[in-house]
């Protein structure tokens, strides 16, 4: 399917965006914009072909819109790989997401990674942190 100009543009915005949260999340990203494009189904495209001309595209994809498009993981397993490519990735609607991302029968459990010395010192100085700022607001 031939991509509009609108269509493209808002597709590499929002490219950039998943890629970079989890990027920032540590998460290796291994996709292409070409590989993400081709993530999505035909009548996807469509859709939001239609929800652009319609001038309606925001109000369709709003987070609180459990219909929307999201980027998202393959599966519970794919996300305990840690690499998120075309083979782990799909564009689906966020109600499908959440299913997809619960525990199905015979998946493997995510890798948690262990409590390391600094990472409990973090955690202990953000709890304090947020201890004394709780104290502070009282007093």
């Amino acid at each position: 399917m031939r991509l509009s100009a609108e269509l493209r543009e808002y597709l590499q915005k929002w490219f950039s965006t998943s890629t970079a949260k989890k990027r920032k999340d540590g998460i290796q990203v291994d996709l292409t914009f070409k590989q993400f494009v081709g993530l999505f189904e035909k009548r996807q495209l469509t859709s939001l072909q239609k929800s652009i001309d319609g001038k309606c595209l925001f109000r369709v994809q709003r987070e609180d819109n459990p219909l929307a498009y999201v980027l998202t993981w393959r599966s519970y397993t794919a996300c305990s790989s840690g690499v998120f490519s075309e083979a782990t990735a799909t564009v689906c609607s966020r109600l499908k997401s959440a299913a997809i991302n619960k525990p199905q029968p015979g998946d493997k459990g995510r890798q948690i990674a262990p409590w390391t010395p600094a990472r409990k010192k973090a955690r202990s100085e953000q709890r304090r942190a947020r201890e004394a700022a709780k104290r502070a607001a009282t007093v």
